[in-house]
């Protein structure tokens, strides 16, 4: 069951579902009875509490801020059973101070897909200070059966394990557009044509293996090379108004960009994806 505030966010979402388990099906994801079956059990409700009823687990959605978060999760726990999971998909909040909102914070889990969910398998599942692990466990097996990979954080931390690699790259690209080293065209092409070609089988901790023939060498090897890289990377934390309008116009004058609307670059992106999980990507 889909619930949200108006009937045309909740008519938005379910052609959106339907664009995606067609893309889904016609390549060979999903079978064409899988697909239709899927779709026809798709319920929609503007009420929340019609929504979680009799619900085994419920994930939330909304706007990714505290007072958000902490508003729909005190409204899920008075209207939930008692043994109902919550979940929140917060790509970077922390699920101590959400669950602060209710009265049953035991049963409040964080597990966060990655964009676009409907293609991508990993799942980030972390809880709070007070989650049972027995609620982190569950929430992993149910991730497990519906197709996803999930990855069980040992603590909690901001941004998680790939928002905050992603968080990285990103200031770094920023950084690069801003002081004219490079502009956004080019750091793409950089990216996409380098480390991006890499990136989907190999992890940057096992590129680090593979780079100096073990761990250890690349450690002992390239110490002092990387010290020089980190001394002179960006360490600043908020986007200026100068660097925000630098970057505003190089992206925007991404041929890319420039030539293609919003929704056809997403189709390609997916098309791209599609492909790359037809790959065999286990080693050896």
């Amino acid at each position: 069951t889909m619930q949200d505030l108006s009937n045309d966010k909740l008519k938005d979402a379910g052609e959106q579902v339907s664009l995606n388990l067609r893309l889904l099906e016609d390549n060979g994801r999903l079978h064409h009875e899988t697909a239709a079956g899927a779709y026809k059990h798709i319920r929609t409700t503007l009420s929340l509490a019609e929504a979680v009823k009799g619900a085994f687990f419920v994930m939330e959605s909304v706007p990714d801020t505290y007072s958000a978060k902490k508003t729909v999760f005190k409204e899920m726990d008075a209207l939930a059973p008692g043994d109902t999971i919550l979940a929140s998909s917060s790509s970077g909040l922390l699920m101590s101070e959400i669950q602060t909102a209710v009265t049953r914070p035991e049963r409040c889990v964080l597990v966060h897909p990655f964009l676009p969910v409907h293609l991508l398998p990993l799942a980030e599942v972390v809880g709070g200070d007070q989650t049972a692990p027995e609620t982190v466990d569950i929430a992993c097996r149910l991730m497990e059966k519906i197709g996803k990979t999930p990855v069980r954080l040992k603590k909690e931390v901001s941004g998680y394990i790939v928002n905050r690699l992603q968080a990285a790259i990103l200031r770094e690209a920023v950084d690069l557009v801003a002081n004219g080293v490079a502009s956004a065209e080019e750091v793409d092409r950089a990216f996409c044509t380098g480390m991006g070609m890499r990136d989907p089988f190999i992890g940057p901790l096992l590129r680090a293996y593979l780079a100096g023939d073990g761990i250890e060498n690349f450690v002992a090897h390239y110490s002092e090379s990387y010290r020089l890289r980190w001394e002179s990377m960006a360490t600043w934390n908020t986007i200026s108004s100068s660097v925000r309008e630098t970057l505003v116009n190089s992206v925007n004058e991404m041929p890319i960009v420039r030539e293609n609307s919003l929704k056809k670059i997403k189709n390609w992106r997916d098309k791209v994806l599609m492909e790359i999980l037809k790959l065999d990507r286990t080693c050896c």
